[in-house]
């Protein structure tokens, strides 16, 4: 069973929702552990959109902490769905910790043993603050201590390496960070870029979960009622962090860092891996949309 740690911007693409189900799910099989989810954009809607979700699917005690940055990527944009789910189904406005201090705690709690798996799915500002974080009553150990004392794999939805000079979305949103955190990551680093999930769709299997299943709801209002169905980008980067030895993906194993302009470079041949696909899309697919009902 593998201890995760889950940072996600839900609440601007639907995915996130399908790939938090996705954890908890192979959490209830016995494959993950969630030692605390945390929420990396200032909108407030996907955070008790997530509460919500880990409350109702068994996981109350997982703790949730969230970025107190209102104005990092807080427009009514990022709230496209999560506030139309709160808001039809009455869920609590929950307030919630700072990310950062969740982040150290449950770092610190773990004792120094190598063995969490962090997967960020999002822009990189809450990995970033942890890394830049100094000692405090939580631990004597930096934030980039901590990760590297505790952390043996950094999985993470990031760039794009099929074209030149492209800035992926979550490069994009926050460019300082995604550089800051590639650079200074102490853990060996899994790209899951954006040509692994752009061409799978799922989500068809939620057509016939009830009005208020979470990932039905959110898919269909994000299309605006058109489809259940979405780019994978977040789920596939989940199932690939903890079903490391699967028949779907291989990692092939490179160096990359991240220019001013938020472009991936390959500068090397160790270190960092890049998900590749093996399997074909039906197979993929199929996986998934067992994993995200």
């Amino acid at each position: 069973m593998k201890k995760i740690i889950f940072d996600t911007d839900l609440g601007g693409d639907c995915d996130d929702v399908g790939a938090l189900a996705v954890l908890l799910n192979l959490a209830k099989a016995g494959k993950a552990e969630v030692l605390c989810v945390t929420y990396c954009i200032g909108n407030p809607w996907g955070a008790y959109l997530t509460r919500d979700m880990l409350d109702a699917r068994g996981f109350a005690n997982v703790p949730l902490g969230v970025l107190k940055e209102p104005e990092f990527m807080g427009e009514p944009f990022y709230e496209r769905y999560s506030r139309a789910y709160c808001e039809a189904f009455d869920v609590a406005k929950t307030e919630s910790e700072d990310a950062v201090r969740v982040l150290r705690r449950t770092l610190a709690e773990n004792g120094g043993v190598r063995d969490i798996t962090l997967i960020a799915i999002g822009p990189l500002r809450n990995i970033a603050n942890l890394l830049a974080s100094a000692p405090d009553d939580i631990s004597s150990l930096s934030g980039k201590e901590l990760v590297a004392q505790n952390v043996c794999l950094f999985a993470t939805m990031l760039g794009r390496f099929d074209i030149a000079d492209y800035t992926e979305w979550n490069v994009k949103m926050d460019i300082p960070s995604a550089r800051a955190t590639v650079a200074q990551m102490p853990a060996p680093t899994l790209f899951c870029p954006f040509e692994c999930g752009s061409h799978v769709l799922t989500g068809a299997n939620n057509e016939t979960q009830p009005e208020d299943h979470h990932v039905r709801f959110t898919y269909l209002k994000f299309s605006e009622g058109k489809s259940f169905l979405r780019q994978s980008w977040d789920p596939i980067t989940v199932y690939a962090a903890i079903e490391c030895d699967n028949s779907l993906y291989t990692w092939r194993e490179t160096h990359v860092s991240i220019n001013e302009a938020g472009n991936c470079i390959e500068d090397g041949t160790a270190g960092m891996y890049v998900l590749t696909q093996k399997a074909t899309d039906e197979e993929i697919t199929a996986t998934l949309d067992a994993l995200m009902i």
